[in-house]
């Protein structure tokens, strides 16, 4: 699970008096609190209007994935009108994502609200130009993420870490992804390989033990050759590897054994 924060000023008096700087010390402050990294922030100054004109969100729902969420000082930050906040919650939903608002505690897209057979009405009723647009515009920037090499998700794979808009290699465990992919080689066996893991004292991001899982999920990964994969297709990416075709094929061969 990812966690992205958005920020939005919808007027430039609002840019001016520092409206941003305000949500994002209250989100660095919520998050403190409560443990949470983020992965992530996108914002929009000075914009208001319809979600097609807001890039900032439009690049956020371009880039979360189901189980991800999204912290907001308060939900009037991703929509202020009912029409915003139906298209909001569609993407959202068909995404599998949810909101936070430090404002709103309890609050969840997903929660039960006697008004929503009026947003299931609107969702019928809205232009669908707008639909339409709002759509291709998601797709295309999936895609662009795709093209350039970043993949369209929330959080970077083990050994790899966001820099700015690109994945670049994480110089702090790196060394011990390319570890991972020798040593299954030479042991042949998930179990062995983890008892080796956990004799290194190798640690996953979130600071835990590796399970036999995620170190498959790591084998398995062609993103550790350069490959990244959009709409079920493979394309070249433009970030780093970290092991070479060679290694990484071998140890997917021991893995179908």
């Amino acid at each position: 699970m990812a966690v992205y924060a958005y920020y939005r000023v919808s007027t430039q008096t609002q840019v001016e008096q520092n409206g941003i700087e305000m949500q994002v010390a209250e989100v660095e402050k919520y998050c403190k609190e409560n443990g949470i990294v983020l992965d992530g922030c996108f914002k929009d100054e000075g914009i208001s209007g319809t979600i097609a004109s807001r890039d900032g969100l439009n690049d956020l729902l371009a880039t979360v994935e189901s189980g991800d969420k999204i912290i907001v000082q308060n939900t009037s930050r991703l929509w202020r009108n009912d029409s915003v906040k139906v298209m909001v919650h569609h993407e959202l939903k068909k995404i599998g994502a949810d909101v936070l608002s430090i404002e709103q505690r309890t609050y969840s897209i997903y929660s039960t609200d006697p008004n929503d057979f009026l947003f299931n009405g609107m969702m019928e009723l809205l232009d669908q130009y707008e639909r339409m647009t709002i759509s291709m515009k998601l797709a295309k920037g999936r895609k662009a993420r795709a093209k350039s090499g970043n993949k369209p998700c929330g959080k970077a794979p083990y050994g790899y870490k966001w820099d700015g808009n690109a994945v670049v290699i994480d110089y702090n465990n790196n060394l011990i992804v390319e570890d991972v992919f020798k040593t299954y080689v030479e042991l042949k066996s998930l179990s062995k390989l983890k008892e080796y893991c956990d004799k290194k004292g190798y640690k996953t991001s979130s600071g835990k033990d590796f399970s036999k899982q995620s170190l498959k999920n790591i084998l398995e990964n062609d993103f550790y050759i350069g490959v990244v994969t959009y709409a079920g297709k493979k394309i070249g990416g433009s970030h780093e590897r970290i092991v070479s075709e060679e290694l990484f094929h071998l140890a997917n061969e021991v893995l179908k054994r």
